[in-house]
């Protein structure tokens, strides 16, 4: 039997790009379904076919789920605290997700797989991962077999880490204490790889090492070869940010309550991933 026909969602991304490289590895037919035409260009190479729109229009799926067995989506908002865009986690990534949904129902898919987030106790009430879990409720409901992988936070999101140690002054919300066990961005796309065809409904990655965020910071400062000098910023600074930002920013103030809820908050999960941090820090910081 060949394998089943995917649709990738938010395919150039770190994780997505990596799906993309091990499915087509694997031999499945991999139709990609991005945004950006510029940055689709550096996977139109290795995809079987490759499909631009944005998944928060309707009207912008068009045949993208034609002849399409499964949905694996890496599709989520940026998560860059400089990021432009003003719209909500919930009104990118919820809206997205009714769309993709609603297309595959139409052409008869039967499985659906989406990249989440993993929900600890301390910032599960943030609207970052309250997002998440009403996506995950939402494809629950419509009656197509689900997997919901949910990594601890993904290496990527750490690289503003990286150029605050360039700077040479970095800065982490309270003591510092909270330990996290962040995962590399190729072991999400491994576990999202291996449940394509069939899984369990919950699938959560975390990294190898358990650190707390200030020794993730100081580990930027020693892969930049800077002298550590780290402010302790009290998370209630970042809540009265999202407060003041609700109504003129919504996704930097999502943003922001939800930084001072998990980095004062323990977030770790099943070390499924196998690649440690300090690798990924020197590959950043040589780009």
């Amino acid at each position: 039997m060949s394998p089943p026909r995917v649709l990738l969602a938010g395919a150039t991304g770190a994780v997505g790009s990596e799906v993309l490289r091990l499915l087509r590895e694997r031999g499945h037919f991999v139709r990609t379904f991005s945004r950006s035409a510029k940055n689709a260009e550096t996977i139109r190479p290795l995809a079987s076919e490759v499909v631009l729109g944005d998944a928060t229009r309707a009207d912008s799926l068009g045949e993208a789920l034609a002849g399409i067995d499964v949905v694996l989506s890496c599709l989520g908002a940026n998560v860059a605290l400089g990021t432009a865009e003003r719209r909500s986690f919930r009104d990118v990534d919820l809206v997205a997700h009714e769309n993709l949904l609603a297309a595959a129902r139409r052409a008869s898919a039967t499985r659906f797989v989406y990249l989440s987030a993993h929900p600890g106790p301390g910032y599960d009430h943030t609207r970052y991962i309250r997002a998440h879990l009403d996506t995950e409720d939402m494809l629950r409901a419509s009656g197509l077999s689900c997997t919901f992988v949910r990594p601890t936070g993904i290496y990527s999101a750490l690289g503003d880490l990286i150029d605050m140690a360039r700077w040479g002054v970095g800065s982490v919300a309270g003591d510092g204490t909270a330990k996290a066990n962040p995962v590399h961005p190729v072991c999400v796309a491994e576990a999202m790889a291996s449940v394509t065809e069939d899984g369990p409904e919950i699938v959560t990655v975390g990294g190898p090492e358990i650190l707390t965020r200030e020794e993730i910071m100081r580990l930027a400062f020693e892969v930049v070869g800077k002298r550590p000098r780290i402010l302790h910023v009290p998370p209630g600074v970042f809540r009265f940010w999202s407060a003041l930002l609700r109504l003129p920013h919504p996704r930097l103030s999502d943003m922001l309550e939800f930084v001072a809820a998990v980095t004062t908050s323990d977030s770790v999960a099943e070390a499924r991933g196998t690649r440690p941090l300090r690798p990924w820090f020197e590959a950043r910081a040589r780009q």
